[in-house]
């Protein structure tokens, strides 16, 4: 699997917990961003080295992907199918915003190529909402998501946070019970995280809000595994849950799978080659890197400001600590051995029998071997796992 990711870092407003690569108050920037993500995709297709044969997912993320206008990204789609081959059956994700997504416009992105939406709800309580800094409200998700579904998407995708300062259990079962009405294909829960240099985390320090206790935020995860899984849903990551394999982020998967992946545009990651690779986070930056591509040679990253050559053994690491996010599958040893000519407990006998008697994991039977797998104690106590393999 290969995969791209097009960063989009523009928003409307910043949220009060973001600490991602984004800005508001930038719009007079996108066309020259449009215009430098096109060159960067060319520059790339024509200078890396060992690229596989075609594309077979394309992520646009954010930031509000949502704002950019839909001719652009027809022609992102265009370029990265001219450029580097597109597999038929391409999973083309967007992120977006409910605050902006009229039905017309969510129309013309399933026209351009778009088949999978990514639905930044966040909650479905007005008080949350406001508390998160979000710039849509209940009403607008809903009718999002429904006029999604009626102008023929069938890939529909719902981001909540759970852990959310004032909110209480009945508030997230609510949150879920609207979620589930509304029929999605695939969820993603994330637990609400206080990131230095936010306005949510100021004012936790501050004493302002009081956040959610641990143990609350454990009992909403463990409320949504069995509310979910008794909906039709199945968990198959440690924050993703599907209406089925057919329906799980093939994107997402990639970087679970520690696969190769390029990056484009500001703050972008890329992972290929043995070298992982990080551009540089501010957009004027970026652009001035990318108007300069000329006296940059070939088979470089362009806007990169930080380049990593990884060694076989940390790849191996990775593999282990990404992999086993994914909780339906995990980590399987046939693959291990054909990546890397050598089995699990041939490199890690000491890390997979320590998380084993802690019962965080076990060894499953799948079709192609034994698989090392999360137990549901593991997947709440999942960065106790993930540290063995660091």
């Amino acid at each position: 699997m290969f995969g791209i990711y097009l960063h989009i870092p523009f928003c409307r407003r910043r949220c009060n917990y973001c600490d991602f690569i984004t800005y508001a108050g930038k719009d007079e920037l996108m066309p020259g961003y449009y215009a430098a993500l096109m060159s960067e995709l060319q520059h790339q297709a024509a200078s890396l080295q060992d690229l596989p044969n075609q594309v077979e997912t394309i992520f646009f993320g954010g930031g509000t992907p949502s704002l950019l206008k839909v001719e652009w990204i027809e022609a992102l789609i265009d370029c990265v199918r001219s450029e580097y081959g597109l597999a038929d059956e391409a999973e083309i994700s967007l992120e977006a915003n409910p605050g902006t997504l009229a039905p017309g416009f969510t129309a013309r992105l399933l026209e351009v190529g778009v088949n999978r939406l990514s639905i930044g709800v966040q909650s479905f309580i007005k008080r949350d909402l406001a508390l998160l800094g979000r710039i849509h409200n209940p009403s607008q998700a809903s009718d999002a998501i429904l006029s999604a579904r009626r102008v023929g998407f069938t890939n529909i995708s719902l981001d909540l946070i759970f852990g959310i300062p004032g909110q209480s259990l009945a508030d997230w079962q609510a949150n879920l019970q609207q979620a589930v009405a509304l029929r999605p294909d695939h969820l993603s829960l994330y637990s609400l995280i206080l990131e230095p240099g936010t306005r949510l985390y100021d004012d936790v320090q501050s004493g302002k809000i009081q956040p959610v206790s641990e143990d609350l935020s454990a009992d909403m995860y463990e409320l949504a595994m069995d509310t979910l899984g008794q909906e039709g849903f199945s968990q198959y990551e440690i924050s993703n849950w599907a209406r089925g394999e057919a329906f799980e982020a093939k994107h997402n998967k990639i970087y679970w799978k520690n696969q190769p992946y390029l990056g484009v545009g500001a703050g972008a990651h890329s992972s290929l080659n043995g070298l992982r690779v990080a551009n540089t986070p501010s957009i004027e930056d970026y652009i001035h890197k990318i108007s300069d591509l000329r006296s940059i040679g070939e088979g470089t990253f362009p806007a990169a400001v930080e380049t990593i050559k990884l060694d076989p053994y940390t790849v191996q690491q990775e593999t282990m600590m990404l992999g086993m996010r994914l909780t339906r599958e995990g980590v399987s040893d046939f693959e291990f051995r054909n990546r890397f000519g050598e089995a699990i407990q041939d490199v890690f006998s000491k890390e997979v029998k320590r998380i084993i008697a802690r019962k965080l994991a076990e060894w499953r039977n799948f079709p192609d071997g034994p698989h090392l797998v999360l137990t549901r104690g593991g997947a709440l106590l999942g960065n106790q796992v993930f540290q063995e393999f660091v």
